[in-house]
């Protein structure tokens, strides 16, 4: 896997440092994420959806350690204690995010674990640092994730398995999306932004230039009519007032990140967000409020079964003529479950894939 190149294990690991949630989803789908020991970032793996697969069971993401502090320090000592198998996330990150340089990663590789990742859930910057080869390197899609990781941990056929469920479902989802004239407009909104705590909302372009970027895939999937198109100059998002959302209007609005932050530091600010919409009398005025098209959106950092989940919501939310309609309130303490005979994968072929992994 780029930027690493190849990887060969003397035995399986026992102990693993996973990212934000994406490879923690890609471990989960490969049964081995009982062995998670640490993370990037563990507020942003939403382990909700595993509780509509019986018998997938995964650690709670607060028991994990943090492999930064609050300042976006390395840890590097504590790094050493642990003395995890595997670092199953792009190096690089460790660069670019949290202060390391290209000899800690090279120590860090040497004495205590090697690496394997790749950061493809968005474009990377201009300065993304590119160890160890100093070459760019390319991103990859989920499917290609799943294989790698799981030739890497000897799941070669639960991998294959994974892929081949992922891959027809999203097919069939692909084909049924209503022609785009049919389709309504959607404003990507962030889903803690807004103008009580930040004095705006963020909008976000729900495409990516990367085709294989994961953050936003089910946007990109299901067509999304986008309500900013061509407002963004050359950036992923922009910021927006009342008065802005009300130029544009969309007939739809999905907050991003909606499902990690309908628990952030102990608040739901997802509730806030929307019920500040709902209470200002310029959010009144949006169609979207007035007929009640208000919809959680979901993590980017999504594997697969993640975003099987997510794309399945975001397919009911935006075309219930031919998805059925999405049934739960945005503001509502849990996600709801699919009736069985209106849900667009099949749950127990998923979790038999899970159990069998195991």
């Amino acid at each position: 896997m780029a930027p690493v190149g190849e990887l060969r294990l003397e035995s399986n690991p026992e102990t693993i440092v996973g990212g934000w949630g994406f490879e923690e989803d890609i471990l989960t789908a490969l049964g081995e994420a009982d062995k998670l020991i640490a993370a990037e970032g563990n507020q942003f793996w939403f382990t909700g959806f595993y509780d509509q697969l019986p018998g997938v069971d995964v650690p709670d993401p607060e028991s994990l350690e943090l492999v930064r502090t609050d300042d976006w320090s390395l840890r590097t000592e504590m790094l050493y204690e642990l003395d995890p198998d595997l670092f199953a996330t792009d190096p690089n990150r460790f660069i670019s995010y949290y202060g390391a340089d290209e000899g800690d990663i090279s120590e860090i590789t040497d004495s205590i674990g090697p690496f394997f990742g790749n950061a493809s859930r968005r474009k990377r910057g201009d300065d993304w640092p590119t160890w160890p080869s100093g070459e760019s390197y390319p991103y990859y899609d989920i499917p290609e994730f799943v294989s790698r990781y799981g030739a890497l941990l000897g799941k070669p056929e639960t991998a294959a398995a994974i892929n081949t469920l992922y891959e027809q479902a999203l097919q069939e989802m692909r084909s049924r999306v209503p022609p785009e004239s049919d389709r309504p407009s959607v404003g990507l909104l962030n889903a803690q932004i807004n103008p009580d705590n930040e004095g705006f909302f963020r909008a976000y372009n729900p495409r990516t230039e990367i085709d294989k970027a994961y953050g936003k895939k089910q946007y990109r999937d299901l067509g999304v009519v986008d309500a900013f198109e061509g407002e963004y100059g050359g950036q992923s998002g922009i910021q927006v007032d009342y008065e802005a959302l009300l130029d544009i209007d969309p007939d739809v609005l999905v907050f991003h990140f909606g499902v990690n932050y309908r628990d952030w530091n102990g608040e739901d600010a997802l509730r806030k967000t929307v019920e500040g919409m709902r209470d200002s009398s310029l959010g009144q005025e949006l169609t979207a409020v007035q007929e009640d098209e208000l919809y959680v959106g979901g993590s980017a950092y999504q594997g697969p079964i993640i975003n099987l989940f997510q794309t399945e919501m975001l397919g009911k939310q935006l075309y219930p003529d031919e998805f059925g309609e999405w049934p739960g309130e945005i503001t509502a303490g849990e996600l709801p479950a699919i009736p069985e005979d209106e849900q667009l994968f099949d749950r127990d072929e998923l979790a038999d894939i899970l159990a069998e992994s195991s």
